[in-house]
């Protein structure tokens, strides 16, 4: 049988903090959902609902299985599916701006090859690191449940499971090189590069890349420009979402998801307004002008969700296709940083690898 099952029923979580879960289950996981509310009070925005959670991590003792932040999370989420969790774009007042958060362990959902067995840990627990007041518009109360996809144990046989986490982020310098040295250790499915600076593109952070294998004996993106491989690697689908606020008779920013060809259109859905426009959207960032105290809701369509871009290894859902790393010396990625990158900005690199359990 394959089922969800509530892993935490939601609770108050109005005071910044970490929540650490027990995961007592007995069957296979195959994903792990986070969602967090935060109940806005006020219109003005204040960061996208994603960066209300700040990491998650699952682990097992000293091992950790799943680390990354939220907005990381959602960002890997769309480029191993094509679409992104639930995001609730909400800033209006007194209304809930809602996100969600998938921690997939199989090529997709109820994946009977790939999933963590828990069995073979000992004391896996979820940490969950959030803050209402970080997303929507100055929450002043939140809510935090996690659910669990599972299968019984007469329905897969999974072999490993992917795990997913931060390898790096560092403070982005104008025109500087970043030279990272990859694990070895699992095979590679995919790679992603993110970074996000309000009215700043993707390319205008991290403006090349490099991938080669030791010491470039073999290399695999050849310091290609992010502008290219922003359009080379797009998938097939654009990020599409909804949006909600409140006018203040100026442009007033308001977060959005994708961070490049990002699109918002806008209608007013209580009233008839004079003023409803949109300036140009980058970084995930969209400044909105509508009538003061008049609500608008509208649509957002685009790519690079908060700032990332994907490197895929193979074919997506074909293990035997993926970067086998076993033979290799070195992996290493070099970054070049735009040539005026956002203040205070960071970059991250993230891996999903498959982890065995022979």
């Amino acid at each position: 049988m394959r089922r969800i099952t509530e892993v935490l029923a939601g609770e108050a979580a109005s005071t910044a903090g970490t929540k650490v879960i027990d995961l007592n289950l007995t069957d296979f996981i195959s994903r792990i959902q986070v969602q967090f509310k935060g109940t806005n009070n006020g219109a003005t925005p204040t960061a996208h609902p994603a960066k209300m959670i700040s990491k998650i991590e699952l682990v097992d003792g000293s091992d950790v299985l799943f680390s990354m932040s939220g907005a990381e999370a959602q960002a890997l989420n769309f480029y191993e599916g094509g679409a992104m969790p639930l995001n609730v774009l909400e800033f209006r007042n007194d209304v809930m701006a809602i996100a969600f958060f998938n921690l997939n362990f199989g090529r997709f959902l109820w994946d009977p090859k790939l999933a963590i067995d828990v069995n073979r840990f000992s004391n896996l627990q979820l940490k969950i690191t959030h803050n209402m007041a970080a997303g929507g518009s100055a929450p002043d109360a939140g809510n935090l449940a996690v659910f669990a996809h599972v299968m019984d144990r007469e329905d897969a046989s999974p072999l490993g499971f992917l795990m997913s986490k931060e390898i790096q982020s560092y403070a982005l310098t104008s025109s500087a090189h970043e030279y990272i040295s990859l694990p070895t250790d699992y095979t590679f499915r995919k790679l992603m590069v993110a970074s996000l600076a309000a009215d700043k593109q993707p390319w205008e952070q991290y403006n090349r890349i490099k991938l080669s294998v030791d010491n470039d004996k073999q290399v695999l993106i050849n310091n290609m420009r992010t502008s290219d491989l922003l359009k080379a690697l797009a998938p097939e689908r654009r990020l599409i979402e909804a949006i909600s606020g409140t006018g203040t008779g100026a442009a007033v920013d308001h977060f959005i998801t994708p961070a490049y060809e990002a699109y918002v259109t806008l209608e007013a859905y209580d009233a008839a307004v004079t003023t409803s426009f949109v300036n140009q959207s980058y970084g995930g960032v969209a400044g909105i002008s509508f009538d003061s105290a008049e609500h608008f809701q509208g649509a957002v369509s685009g790519l690079a969700p908060h700032g990332a871009i994907d490197i895929p290894f193979g074919i997506k859902n074909e293990m035997d296709s993926w970067l086998k790393t076993d033979k290799f010396a070195s992996l290493k990625i070099d970054i070049t940083a735009g040539s005026s990158v956002g203040a205070s900005s960071t970059c991250e690199v993230i891996a999903q690898q498959l982890r065995s359990y022979k």
